[in-house]
């Protein structure tokens, strides 16, 4: 199962759920008051697979039998860049993923938001979001390391 897992989820390039982020987005009270789902666009989206297994978050990868299976953490960076017609307002999105097994056969889903942040510029005021945490996050799931 670990290797079918691994080879669904790095055999293509890394693509997260829309639906999820959009209704993240849309629930936070300080967004949904400058973003809204009848005036958003996505102007730019990005997600890539992270390098190496130097993550200070997950130690697990760290192990040797770890090193010896995995040449990385299987995680990834993305962001989505997001304008509103209306308010006029512009946001950055960034978030991390992480591969996260949420049943007893240890099949994965390859993309668990861990960590997410929107940059938004609006009538030349600049702030920063924090929409998911990390260590909030961490605190309730695993990684998913396969053979470690």
């Amino acid at each position: 199962m670990a290797t079918l897992s691994r080879i669904r989820d790095k055999g293509a390039e890394p693509t997260i759920d829309e639906v999820l982020v959009l209704d993240t987005v849309f629930a936070n009270e300080k967004l949904s008051e400058l973003f809204t789902p009848e005036t958003y666009h996505v102007i730019d989206y990005d997600q890539e697979w992270d390098e190496g297994r130097t993550n200070s978050y997950f130690p697990e990868y760290k192990t040797t039998s770890a090193k010896f299976f995995n040449a990385d953490t299987n995680t990834t960076t993305g962001v989505y860049k997001f304008g509103d017609v209306e308010s006029g307002a512009m946001m950055s999105l960034h978030y991390k993923t992480m591969p996260y097994s949420n049943n007893k056969y240890h099949f994965t889903e390859p993309f668990l938001i861990y960590d997410m942040y929107a940059e938004v510029t609006h009538n030349g005021k600049v702030f920063t979001e924090t929409i998911i945490k990390a260590e909030d996050t961490l605190k309730t799931k695993g990684i998913f390391v396969p053979w470690h």
